[in-house]
C-alpha cells in the first residue's frame, strides 16, 4: 500500500501557513508545474521521494530547535509536500552515511 503524496504549496501559501499572515495568498497554479529550487534542495528532495521504506525499528528522538530553524523546516516541508520528519531523517542519513556501524 503506497502513501498518498502531499500537494506542494506555493511559496506564499507556505509562508502564510507558517507565519499565519491574515492577507489572502495568491492561488497556486493548478498545473503540474513545480517551483524552481536550489540544486542542493533538489538532490535532497529527489532522495526523499526515491527512498524505499525502511523496515528497521524506530526510536523516538526529541530535539529543541530555534524558532527560525523550525520555521524554515516547516516552509521546506510545505513546499516539498514531505513530512518534516522525513526531511530530518534524510539530512541525518546524509551526514552519518560515512560512519561505520
Amino acid at each position: 500500500m503506497s502513501k498518498p503524496t502531499r500537494k506542494p504549496l506555493g511559496e506564499s501559501l507556505a509562508e502564510n501557513f507558517v507565519y499565519g499572515k491574515s492577507e489572502p495568498a495568491s492561488p497556486s497554479p493548478q498545473s503540474s508545474e513545480t517551483l524552481p529550487t536550489p540544486e542542493k534542495e533538489e538532490t535532497l528532495m529527489s532522495r526523499l521521494l526515491e527512498a524505499p521504506e525502511q523496515k528497521e525499528a524506530t526510536i523516538r528522538f526529541t530535539v529543541d530547535l530555534p524558532e527560525s530553524t523550525h520555521r524554515k523546516l516547516s516552509i521546506l516541508a510545505a513546499k516539498s509536500g514531505c513530512k518534516k520528519a522525513e526531511i530530518v531523517r534524510a539530512l541525518l542519513n546524509d551526514l552519518l552515511k560515512d560512519l561505520n556501524d
